[in-house]
């Protein structure tokens, strides 16, 4: 199951599925962003299992206004990320912040990148 591709990345806040954006996963790095923040870092699948991933990123405030889908106003923050691919186009897993509850995330695969 190859990671490398553009993926849609949603978010579960209190009112549902909401602050979505877009992600680009090549050889382990991921790069990607909504309307106002950006992220980049690491993903990796976990050759033993096949299915879990784990890694990290950082998220910038570069636009409008600093509201994340953790519900504060961070300008730049720190993320761990746990997951599990579920098919060849979909991923589902945590994100964790010191001090905040672990917030859902869902990647849908969109496009191979070529």
């Amino acid at each position: 199951m190859g990671l490398d591709a553009l993926w849609t990345a949603e978010f579960q806040v209190v009112g549902g599925w909401t602050n979505g954006g877009v992600v680009i996963l090549e050889k382990g790095r991921l790069f990607g962003g909504d309307g106002q923040y950006y992220y980049s870092g690491r993903l990796s699948l976990n050759p033993q299992d096949g299915t879990s991933l784990s890694g990290h990123l950082k998220v910038v405030h570069y636009h409008g206004e600093r509201t994340t889908a953790f519900g504060d106003a961070g300008p730049v923050f720190n993320l761990e990320i746990q997951a599990t691919m579920l098919s060849p186009t979909a991923i589902s897993g945590v994100l964790k912040r010191p001090g905040f509850a672990t917030l859902a995330f869902r990647l849908a695969k969109r496009e191979e990148l070529s």
